[in-house]
């Protein structure tokens, strides 16, 4: 079983949602936004890694996404992965020593960087199970009603045409 859900989480379709995970995540947003700040103004950043945290930071700012924030949970993933990733392609622009100090500076660790992406991974794919499952089930729901309807649809034909044979 993964690392991310606990036995009493798991169930036939998976592991749970990770949410100690989701939550700790969110807890080290504030660090996240000072890194990005300090990555954004250090000057031994190449200008394309320094063009990459910017690009995160605006995506996060824009309203336009490829998955609008408005849809709960996935489009706040979207957002979490772009700007960890930028973030994460800025650090490793510079030597190690100097990442270490700055992740120091910011209250963050390489290791909550990289537990962070694999968070947002782990929630994508328990979405997308869930979703699988409810799509599979609202099909299965569909299909019933509609054979009722056209079993309804034929009895009403048959009925109809009965009624008109003995009119």
């Amino acid at each position: 079983m993964p690392d991310f859900a606990t036995p009493a989480e798991a169930g036939p379709a998976g592991p749970g949602f990770p949410r100690e995970r989701a939550t700790a995540l969110v807890r080290r947003l504030p660090g996240y936004a000072r890194l990005a700040w300090a990555l954004s103004r250090d000057p031994k950043l190449t200008p394309w890694r320094r063009a990459a945290v910017l690009a995160a930071a605006a995506y996060l700012a824009s309203p336009i996404d490829l998955v609008p924030g408005i849809i709960p949970v996935v489009g706040q993933l979207d957002d979490a992965a772009v700007a960890l990733l930028g973030l994460r392609y800025g650090l490793r622009g510079l030597p190690a020593a100097e990442r270490a100090a700055l992740l120091a500076r910011t209250g963050i660790t390489a290791a909550d960087l990289d537990e962070d992406l694999r968070t947002v991974r782990h929630t994508a794919a328990w979405l997308a199970r869930r979703g699988g499952r409810l799509g599979w089930r609202a099909s299965r729901g569909l299909a019933r009603l509609g054979a009722r309807g056209v079993r309804s649809a034929v009895q009403a034909a048959v009925h109809a045409a009965g009624s008109r044979a003995r009119g």
